[in-house]
């Protein structure tokens, strides 16, 4: 039992040491400007930062300070509607702006618009054109709830746009890729990824050949993935990720300022149930993360003493968690023929918040008082570790 709370207590430790490097290198910028309380996608051009407001918005871009987060500038574009802007990118002569947000998946009028770059410093109200393109292989379009056909992140590459898909379904994302000229395409699906996450923006470094996607977790903890020699004939290779030690931040915008120093942006978040307010906020971290000194390999537990009863497998053993709205406490549920040595609940960063060595009830009430926040009960049988998460509200 012993050498199977040690091996837990090692990669707790390791979790927690990891999101506080994480911690240590992601700072809060400050509070975006109240007329931006959507921001959906983030550039660095001219020494300051560019967003826009998502669905249904007007067409405008925000031009801010980079210290004081002062809005400068709104720059009208007179000739489009945001229908779903989404995410905003550059070369060398344009700035494009994907509107392709599409979460049921039922829009035929995917686009990125294009405006001069000397246009938009010239003048507060400029003129687009636009590019439109379909999914090779999108071949339905009816509505059936979130869907695998929304996109909020692109990049411009030589004379090619690359899309990435955000998967509701199979939190992956899949590239495509089609002409950065005006026209109508169909894009080429050139790769694709699974089990990462909501990709909700990406910035590309011509010099380095290197990707950075940001986006979040199921629970809104974000994460940013690097692929460091992109190649198109095998997109995603070597792609990493990591999170980047926050909670509830519905990361949606990101770019590059320096050769490893990036600001993101978050979008507004609130919820009654669980109550939870996050504030659209910038962000600032460099690349890459200062990654946590590996801890010593753990030993290899030894064999349980008490052999399993016949007939009885591994998936007998369930752990149920649940708030009792009549008195807002949390119960739990153990169902085993197994001894039970003790239980442990940490917090996302790996914190032991309590613990129980005593007599343990298979069902009973978790009296300690916790925050709203998400955590893990831990209990130890005489073979093995089961644990389940829980969210606090």
């Amino acid at each position: 039992m012993k050498l199977f709370i040690q091996q837990l207590g090692f990669i707790m430790l390791f979790t927690y040491t990891a999101s506080l490097a994480a911690q240590e290198n992601v700072q809060t910028v400050g509070e975006l400007p109240s007329d931006i309380f959507e921001t959906s996608g983030l550039l660095y051009f001219n020494g300051n930062l560019i967003t826009f407001n998502d669905s249904g918005n007007e067409a405008i871009l925000y031009e801010l300070d980079t210290l004081s987060l002062s809005i400068q500038r709104r720059v009208n574009i007179s000739n489009i509607s945001n229908i779903d802007w989404e995410a905003i990118s550059q070369d060398d002569e344009y700035i494009y702006i994907g509107d392709f947000g599409n979460n049921v998946g039922i829009r035929t009028d995917l686009a990125i618009h294009r405006i001069l770059k000397d246009d938009y410093l010239n003048s507060n109200s400029v003129t687009a054109t636009t590019i439109y393109f379909s999914y090779e292989d999108q071949q339905e379009f009816q509505n059936d709830g979130n869907s695998d056909w929304d996109a909020e992140a692109f990049f411009v590459i030589d004379n090619s746009i690359v899309v990435l898909t955000k998967q509701w379904k199979s939190l992956g994302a899949a590239a495509y890729e089609f002409s950065k000229f005006p026209g109508t395409y169909v894009a080429s699906r050139v790769g694709s990824i699974n089990n990462v996450g909501l990709i909700t923006d990406a910035t590309y470094e011509t010099a380095t050949n290197k990707l950075v996607v940001i986006g979040y977790s199921s629970i809104l903890s974000p994460f940013v993935g690097v692929v460091e020699d992109l190649n198109f004939n095998s997109f995603f290779e070597g792609y990493t990720q990591q999170p980047l030690g926050l909670n509830f931040v519905q990361a949606e915008g990101i770019t590059q300022t320096s050769a490893e120093s990036y600001f993101f942006s978050s979008e507004y978040y609130s919820r009654q149930t669980p109550a939870i307010e996050s504030p659209s906020r910038l962000f600032t971290f460099q690349l890459p993360i200062d990654e946590p000194v590996d801890p010593e390999e753990p030993e290899e537990p030894e064999e349980p003493e008490n052999p399993e009863v016949p007939g009885e497998t591994v998936e007998d053993d369930n752990l149920i968690i649940y708030k009792d709205n009549l008195t807002n406490q949390y119960h739990y549920t153990l169902s085993t023929n197994k001894a039970v040595y003790g239980q442990i609940i940490f917090d996302v960063l790996g914190k032991r918040v309590w613990q129980n060595n005593g007599e343990i009830e298979k069902e009973g009430v978790i009296s300690q008082h916790l925050e709203t926040s998400v955590y893990y009960m831990a209990t130890y049988l005489e073979d093995r570790i089961i644990a389940t998460s829980f969210l606090v509200y």
